[in-house]
C-alpha cells in the first residue's frame, strides 16, 4: 500500500520535519479556502476562525532551506561572480516559473474565452500586481509566489553587490542582508499603516498582508535561523528544546492574542492595530523560527503516515497551483450536475480534496517533476558550472 504514495526520491537525505511543515501548509490553505467558499452555508464565520498562519510557515522554512544551502555553496567558492548568481536564479525559477506560467495560461485563456471583455492580467505575469500596492484580483492565492519571486530575484544579486562591489565578507554579507528585509520591510509597514492603510479596517489588513514588499521579512526570518544553524550549530542543536518552549510561547500566544481580538474577547483600540498591522507577521514567523532546531532532527520513518506526508509534500505546489480554482471548477460541475453543494458540503469536501490529490499528482508527474529534472542540463548548457 505504501508504493501508492511513493514518487522515486531519497527520504534519509531530505529534512522530513521540514516536508511536514510543507504538507501541512499546502493542507491547510486548501482547507482555508475551501472554508471561505463554504463557511456561511455552515454558519460560521471565516474570519474568527483560529488558523495558524500556514504562509507564514512555508515562508520561513523556505528561506531557511535557502538560506543553508546558499551559505554551504557560497564558502565553498573563493569568491562570488555572476555565473554562481545566474545558477543560482536558474535553479529557483526552473523550478517554479514553468509550472505557474502554464496554469495561469490556462486561466487566461479560458477565461477571455467565457468572457470576451476580460483583460489579460499581465501583471500576474511579472508578478507587479502586489509589489507595492494589492491588485491581486486574478488567481488570487498565488500572491505568495509573488512574495517568493522577488525574493529569489532580489537575494543573490544583492549577495553579489554587497560581497564583489562593496568587498564585504559572505558571512558579513548574509547577515546585512537579513537585517536590511527585516528593517526595511518593517519601516515600510509602519508608513504603510498611517499613509496607504489609513482607516484600518479589515479588509485594509488582509489586503496589507499580501503586498510583496511589507512580507519579505517573513521569508528573511528563515534567513536568521539558517545563520544561526550554519555558524553556531552547537548553540542551535543543544537548545533545540529551549527554542521549542520559547517558540511555542511566542507562537500560540500572538494567535491567541489575534483570535481573542478577532472574536472580541479583547477590545479594539489603537495600540492592537498597530500591532497587527506592523509586528504580528514578524512575532508570529519568529516565533515559528524556533521550532526549526527540532524539525530538523525530525527522521524519516517507513511506514504509511510518512510516506503519506513526503508524497503530500512533493506535489504541494502542483496542489497549491491547482486547489483554488479547482475547487471552483468542481463547484460549477456539481452545479450545472444538479447537486446541491449547500445541502452536501461534507460531500462536496471529499470530492474536492480527492480530485485534487490526484489532479495534482498527475500534474506534478508530468509536468512539474520532468521540467524540474532538466535544471542540471539547462545549466549546463549555459555553461554556469565553471
Amino acid at each position: 500500500m505504501l508504493s501508492i504514495f511513493k514518487i522515486n526520491t531519497n527520504p534519509e537525505k531530505r529534512y522530513f520535519g521540514f516536508d511536514i511543515v510543507r504538507a501541512f501548509s499546502v493542507v491547510l490553505v486548501m482547507h482555508m479556502h475551501f472554508l471561505q467558499i463554504t463557511a456561511n452555508l455552515i454558519g460560521l464565520d471565516f474570519k474568527k476562525i483560529p488558523f495558524p498562519d500556514p504562509v507564514d510557515m512555508f515562508f520561513v522554512c523556505s528561506g531557511f532551506l535557502i538560506g543553508y544551502h546558499h551559505l554551504k555553496d557560497v564558502h565553498k567558492l573563493d569568491k562570488i561572480t555572476p555565473k554562481y548568481t545566474a545558477r543560482f536564479l536558474v535553479m529557483r525559477w526552473v523550478r517554479t516559473l514553468p509550472s505557474y506560467y502554464l496554469i495561469l495560461t490556462i486561466l487566461v485563456v479560458l477565461t477571455k474565452l467565457y468572457n470576451k471583455n476580460f483583460e489579460i492580467p499581465f501583471a500576474n505575469y511579472f508578478f507587479t500586481h502586489n509589489l507595492f500596492v494589492n491588485n491581486v484580483k486574478f488567481y488570487t492565492e498565488t500572491w505568495t509566489i509573488s512574495v517568493e519571486e522577488w525574493f529569489y530575484f532580489s537575494f543573490p544579486i544583492i549577495f553579489y553587490f554587497a560581497t564583489t562591489i562593496f568587498n564585504v565578507s559572505k558571512r558579513k554579507s548574509f547577515i546585512f542582508i537579513v537585517l536590511l528585509y527585516i528593517v526595511v520591510c518593517n519601516l515600510l509597514k509602519v508608513y504603510y499603516y498611517y499613509h496607504v492603510f489609513p482607516n484600518h479596517t479589515v479588509l485594509d489588513f488582509f489586503m496589507f498582508k499580501e503586498i510583496v514588499i511589507l512580507r519579505l521579512d517573513t521569508i528573511a526570518v528563515g534567513l536568521l535561523a539558517a545563520y544561526i544553524c550554519y555558524f553556531y550549530q552547537d548553540f542551535w542543536h543543544n537548545n533545540r528544546y529551549r527554542f521549542l518552549a520559547i517558540g511555542l510561547v511566542i507562537y500560540l500566544g500572538n494567535m491567541a492574542l489575534y483570535w481573542c481580538t478577532a472574536n472580541e474577547y479583547l477590545p479594539v483600540n489603537p495600540y492592537s492595530t498597530f500591532y497587527f498591522f506592523t509586528l504580528f507577521y514578524l512575532v508570529g514567523p519568529l516565533g515559528f523560527m524556533c521550532f526549526l532546531p527540532c524539525l530538523k532532527t525530525v527522521k524519516f520513518k517507513n511506514n504509511f503516515v510518512n510516506h503519506f506526508i513526503l508524497f503530500t509534500s512533493n506535489i504541494s505546489y502542483s496542489m497549491f497551483l491547482l486547489h483554488g480554482t479547482f475547487a471552483i471548477f468542481v463547484a460549477i460541475i456539481l452545479h450545472i450536475l444538479g447537486f446541491n453543494a449547500a445541502k452536501h458540503v461534507f460531500l462536496s469536501y471529499l470530492f474536492w480534496m480527492a480530485f485534487a490529490y490526484i489532479l495534482s499528482y498527475f500534474f506534478y508527474t508530468r509536468v512539474d517533476l520532468k521540467v524540474m529534472n532538466k535544471r542540471s542540463k539547462i545549466i549546463e548548457k549555459l555553461k554556469l558550472n565553471e
